[in-house]
């Protein structure tokens, strides 16, 4: 039966009384910065509708070309491939990217970029592709090749560049960050232009200045530049973003990004960047492999995505890296995991032990519990617990003095 509420909890007062109200925090969540201010002080870049014609000649943001030909950017000395850390540090640092020379060997590169073609190919044939107008975009890698898992623990057999990369992205987000995807962008010939955007938009307006949350590793699998649409960003407007604490006023033109085969690219999620117009006759393909701060939560489900048969020789730090490991802030399974530290290996916060269990059909979850009745079925917490949780001994500690103290005062009362 329905009870009735009060009339301060109804819809209609709830409205009234919000209809002129004070809402700065609502103000701040729907402000849609940094995006408006970006498109007021840069008409510019406003992205053209889908099917309206391209207008080249008139330094529209899409009609750009590589920085050495640019009549903005040739004069800067942006950056270019190499394999000095040092180097790569203050790029990334000063403009918001560092490429990464021959980060592929030419048979790793030429490994992952057949797979990715057939696989492509594949899902095209099948009808399973996922498409858009501007390119096809190739989920779930982590599937669709032992190099892909190889490539997401950054394993030197398929990334030469693999410990260098590692070190970066630690100092970059701290040695706890955790994939957000890893896919395979394929633009089409005459493509149309992506808007300009941060991927770290992803945390909408809130703002962190101090260090990014997110970093894209771009996988260069063929040479690319202003004809083939190299990746389209805007050198330094993760520091424009900053100075301006977390909007935009007037920022540069983009440019093309140019790199030969094989090279990596590390790029701060607060630069805007987007995809180019293909002007080629051919398909260009790259591969984006997105890690953030481990309390984003993740674009592509992991925990539910990842095939049995590639979990059943996952080693710990590719689960790790793919969120496998709860904490008592994230991705617990009925209270597993509160005593995780999140760290690789730790067996209090494993969540394979729990995506195992349901794979084989035999999780069994807790439901409505009354004192003195017990469930049909025994609980898989209970396994998992007894199996895979030693902090559990804390928590029986403190069952068992709570239940000495409830008896002892049982007694007093007697």
């Amino acid at each position: 039966m329905q009870q009735s509420l009060p009339p301060e909890f109804s819809a209609e007062v709830i409205a009234e009384a919000s209809e002129h109200a004070d809402t700065p925090y609502r103000d701040f969540v729907d402000s849609r910065e940094p995006y408006r201010s970006l498109l007021q002080a840069n008409p510019w870049m406003k992205t053209p509708k889908v099917g309206d014609s391209l207008v080249w000649g008139e330094r529209n943001y899409y009609d750009t070309t590589v920085p050495s030909e640019h009549h903005y950017w040739k004069n800067f000395s942006l950056p270019t491939p190499t394999k000095d850390i040092a180097q790569l540090r203050r790029d990334f640092y000063e403009w918001g990217y560092c490429l990464i020379e021959e980060a592929l060997s030419a048979a790793q590169n030429e490994r992952i970029y057949r797979r990715v073609r057939e696989q492509a190919q594949a899902e095209r044939d099948m009808k399973i592709a996922y498409l858009s107008q501007a390119q096809q975009n190739l989920w779930s890698l982590v599937n669709k090749g032992d190099v892909f898992v190889k490539c997401m623990t950054h394993d030197t057999r398929a990334i030469q560049a693999g410990l260098l990369i590692e070190h970066l992205l630690d100092e970059m987000l701290g040695s706890g960050w955790h994939h957000l995807s890893y896919l395979a962008n394929i633009s089409f010939p005459g493509c149309f232009p992506q808007g300009m955007h941060q991927d770290q938009g992803l945390v909408g307006s809130y703002i962190f200045l101090e260090a990014p949350v997110l970093v894209n590793t771009i996988y260069v699998l063929q040479d690319v530049d202003e004809i083939n649409g190299g990746t389209l960003m805007i050198p330094g407007s993760h520091r424009h973003y900053i100075d301006c604490k977390g909007t935009f006023g007037e920022v540069p033109p983009p440019v093309n990004l140019k790199a030969p085969a094989g090279t990596i690219m590390l790029m701060d999620g607060r630069v805007l960047h987007g995809g180019a117009v293909n002007r080629s006759d051919d398909l260009r393909y790259i591969i984006t492999n997105s890690v953030v701060r481990p309390f984003i939560r993740q674009q592509e489900s992991y925990h539910l995505t990842i095939r049995p048969e590639v979990l059943a020789s996952a080693s710990e730090k590719f689960l790790w890296r793919c969120g496998f490991q709860a904490t008592g802030t994230r991705s617990m399974v009925e209270g597993y995991g509160y005593y995780g530290s999140g760290k690789s290996g730790d067996s209090n916060g494993a969540l394979v032990n729990t995506r195992r269990a349901i794979d084989a059909g035999e999780y069994k979850r807790i439901g409505e519990l009354i004192p003195g009745e017990s469930e049909q079925e025994t609980p898989t917490l209970i396994e998992l617990q007894r199996r895979h949780e030693p902090m559990r001994k804390l928590a029986h500690q403190v069952i068992d003095e709570i239940e000495l103290q409830q008896d002892s005062a049982a007694l007093h009362k007697k």
